[in-house]
């Protein structure tokens, strides 16, 4: 079998929203293309306040014409469901707040054979595919194939799990996940881009973030940012060789100048890796930044890996 392993995960919300204006209401709220609203559909995308700073991100699933399921990893459903009841005005919406369910992530070249070794068809991009009780769809967290299996059974994901596992698949621990994550250029929602940030701060305009579709919140701070201006502080991948540290922690130069936070920190085998946001003028690649117990290596900017990934 090629490398493939497995992560088994908890996601962090669970929404359904529902009725006739469920459709137009998302779209004006989400920041990424929820059209045409074909059944089967499956969408990453952004939740972003009136000055375009991140709040949540999440899938959006296209169940019918007038039905959609939200899933997140990593923000938290009492977070969406406040963010889409206080845009509520007269639309008739109605949002579901449902136990959160468990999941896996297959990753690897080998994921697919791993997934039709178990006689499950695979979805296409953009397309998510009952399976079994739950959902299957492509995730986006490994510059390798990249599959979320999610049900709001835990019985089910338990029997797919033990199944990959008996058909060779590895399961591993949330930090050994990581390192395939940040080598994509993909950032982490909240953690590593959050309330106080943009959407451009993590690379995140064309990925999670439409530039042509109508009108949604924090649209025009998006747009102004990509067409007059330029994020003054953008996501790095950083290394360090000490234990790693607890985040966020302040990071500065060499002239005791803060230029910037840790938000992220992994374990490695040669140390850690994590991921900063720094101030660009002040950032480059390859200087040394000193923070209270140690000093990190900048590797990379988050946009220039995902470039790479093409």
């Amino acid at each position: 079998m090629k490398s493939v392993f497995g992560y088994e995960y908890e996601p962090a919300a669970h929404l359904l929203v529902t009725d006739e204006d469920a459709a137009d209401f998302l779209q004006s709220q989400f920041s990424n293309e929820l059209r045409p609203f074909k059944v089967g559909q499956c969408t990453y995308g952004l939740w972003l306040d009136v000055k375009g700073k991140v709040i949540a991100d999440s899938v959006v699933l296209c169940e019918g014409e007038e039905r959609f399921r939200i899933l997140s990893e990593g923000s938290a459903t009492a977070v969406i469901a406040q963010k889409l009841e206080q845009h509520i005005i007269a639309d008739d919406v109605e949002i579901e707040v449902l136990p959160t369910g468990a999941s896996i992530a297959l990753v690897g070249e080998g994921a697919e054979a791993a997934l039709e070794a178990l006689g499950i068809s695979l979805p296409e991009d953009g397309a998510c595919t009952d399976v079994e009780g739950g959902k299957l769809f492509r995730g986006r967290r490994s510059l390798e194939p990249c599959f979320e299996l999610w049900s709001g059974s835990a019985a089910v994901i338990a029997d797919l799990k033990a199944r990959l596992v008996a058909s060779g698949v590895t399961f591993v621990a949330e930090g050994q996940m990581q390192p395939a994550r940040i080598a994509a250029g993909i950032p982490s929602v909240p953690d590593e881009i959050g309330p106080g940030d943009l959407p451009g701060e993590g690379a995140l305009v064309g990925r999670g973030v439409s530039l042509t579709k109508g009108c949604y919140l924090g649209q025009e701070v998006v747009a102004r940012m990509h067409n007059v201006g330029r994020p003054q502080r953008a996501l790095f991948r950083i290394s360090g060789a000490e234990t790693a540290p607890a985040c966020p922690i302040a990071l500065y130069n060499k002239e005791s100048k803060k230029i910037g936070e840790l938000r992220s920190a992994f374990s490695t085998e040669k140390g850690w890796q994590g991921v900063a946001l720094l101030k660009t003028r002040h950032a480059v690649v390859g200087e040394s930044l000193n923070y209270d117990g140690g000093v990190v290596e900048i590797e990379a900017l988050f946009s220039m890996l995902q470039e790479d990934a093409k």
